[in-house]
């Protein structure tokens, strides 16, 4: 099989092989910032000096036949399924995760959406268990988490919403609490 050609001169997946370490998907995004072919919009800023706005994709090359064509969920030459996932705003092609596009939010996030509500003052997806349960912040997930100091909005690790209201990424937030104990246990 061969190898797909990027126009970059890098290489891209083989034939037929789905996604990378981000998603499950079966196609490549042809990025409208440098025309470049990537699997997702994270390999593209892994390896570009700008990021790809993933709301002005337009193209997608397929992985089996490698045509270029509109962004749409399967491949308009051979069939291939895109993504049992596809969002036309966020051009989020992935296996399904029970994901929703939340329009407050303006991006897709995990769910299933039943068991999460979209808080107007927080600006942010929250469990259903923290409704009404929560001390609201203004847009706090609009901020980076203090841990890792990496957006916490657009993340694909979940969030933990603490008792006064600020957000951390939850591996952050668990990575911490390991910390505080091995400190504690070497201290006492």
């Amino acid at each position: 099989m061969a190898a797909l050609a990027r126009e970059d001169g890098a290489r891209g997946p083989e034939r037929g092989q789905r996604g990378c370490e981000h998603y499950d998907r079966g196609c490549l995004l042809k990025a409208p910032c440098c025309d470049k072919l990537y699997t997702c919009r994270l390999c593209h800023d892994n390896k570009e000096d700008h990021q790809l706005d993933r709301f002005k994709v337009k193209e997608v090359q397929c992985i089996n036949c490698e045509k270029i064509q509109n962004a749409q969920q399967t491949c308009e030459e051979c069939s291939t399924l895109f993504g049992e996932y596809y969002c036309n705003i966020c051009h989020l092609f992935d296996k399904d995760k029970k994901q929703y596009h939340c329009e407050n939010c303006g991006i897709c996030r995990i769910g299933p959406k039943e068991d999460f509500f979209h808080c107007l003052k927080c600006n942010l997806c929250l469990a259903m268990n923290l409704q009404g349960k929560h001390k609201c912040i203004e847009n706090v997930s609009r901020q980076n988490c203090p841990i890792c100091l990496e957006d916490i909005h657009t993340s694909r690790v979940v969030a933990h919403v603490l008792p006064c209201g600020h957000l951390l990424h939850r591996t952050c937030y668990e990575e911490m609490l390991k910390e505080y104990v091995e400190v504690l246990e070497t201290a006492g």
